[in-house]
């Protein structure tokens, strides 16, 4: 499952199975309303994007725009190549509609290539960097790892610095590496998991100056979103700590977080799948119906 949410709310969701050739449907839910279809899509779909104009899709041929007023396409590009070596590289095409403009990252072995489109031009994508890693602040500042393995930020206007060197030698057990997670609450996330487990250990840089703000312990499967509640962490089922919901059995939860780690206010939210923003709210898995629920959080 791939989802993304408009500033208003709107929370798009499709399939995420970009190898397919047959046509898909993404799907919208509209605050507290039923789920109704949102496009017909020509073929499998690898990620989805929105702003407060347009909804768009991405799959590895090209990038489709929908306006959300009429529903009608607004436009449409060809994606730049997207290498896929199987049906299981679902995530090598990531995409944020931040500060005007759609980015599109493709990932190729362990390079990330980020890609610019206007939406309000038919031009193709112009490449912006080509990094290690990358995280898109909703501004539109890129944050990177360049190819030093520098935490490294490109803003809007095209300026550019360049941070601390990010730990890049693997151990051998698979822990040695940081990896650069999200922007949330004004902070850059990294973790660096241990290897040989779920255990990881997470550092936040401030996203202005990119100097250290803390560290702390988590794990791997845990995932930081920015929203208008502030910063708030997903932790799955599997390895959810005890101060999440553990009665009948245990579930995945969310929980306020800030930059150091701390965590407080957590709310059991099942088999989540998924956390997105700005209006909190959790993609889940319903067993009992096969389907998948869409849980909103206040704030």
């Amino acid at each position: 499952m791939t989802a993304a949410e408009s500033p208003d709310g709107a929370v798009f969701a499709a399939p995420q199975d970009p190898t397919n050739p047959a046509p898909s449907v993404a799907w919208v839910v509209d605050r507290n309303g039923p789920a109704a279809v949102a496009e017909h899509v020509p073929t499998g779909i690898a990620a989805l994007a929105a702003d407060a104009t347009n909804f768009y899709v991405a799959t590895y041929s090209n990038l489709y725009a929908y306006d959300r007023a009429s529903g009608n396409q607004s436009g449409q590009w060809n994606m730049p190549t997207v290498n896929a070596t199987s049906g299981s590289d679902d995530d090598l095409v990531d995409m944020s509609a931040a500060g005007g403009s759609v980015f599109v990252s493709v990932t190729k072995g362990n390079t990330v290539s980020v890609y610019r489109f206007n939406p309000s031009s038919a031009s193709g994508p112009r490449l912006v960097l080509r990094a290690l890693g990358d995280a898109i602040a909703s501004d539109g500042s890129i944050f990177y790892e360049s190819t030093d393995h520098h935490l490294a930020v490109r803003r809007p206007d095209g300026s550019t610095l360049s941070g601390p060197v990010l730990a890049h030698t693997p151990n051998g057990l698979g822990g040695g590496v940081q990896y650069l997670g999200t922007v949330a609450g004004g902070a850059v996330w990294v973790s660096e998991p241990a290897g040989q487990g779920l255990d990881a250990g997470y550092t936040t840089y401030d996203g202005t100056s990119l100097a250290t703000i803390g560290t702390y312990s988590g794990s791997v499967t845990n995932s930081v979103t920015d929203t208008a509640a502030g910063p708030l962490v997903l932790e799955p089922a599997t390895g959810s700590p005890a101060a999440c919901p553990q009665s009948p059995t245990p579930t995945g939860c969310v929980q306020r977080i800030d930059a150091h780690g701390t965590m407080s206010d957590p709310v059991s939210v099942g088999a989540a799948v998924s956390l997105i923003g700005p209006s909190p709210a959790v993609i889940v898995s319903d067993g009992t119906t096969g389907q998948f629920d869409l849980v909103r959080l206040s704030s």
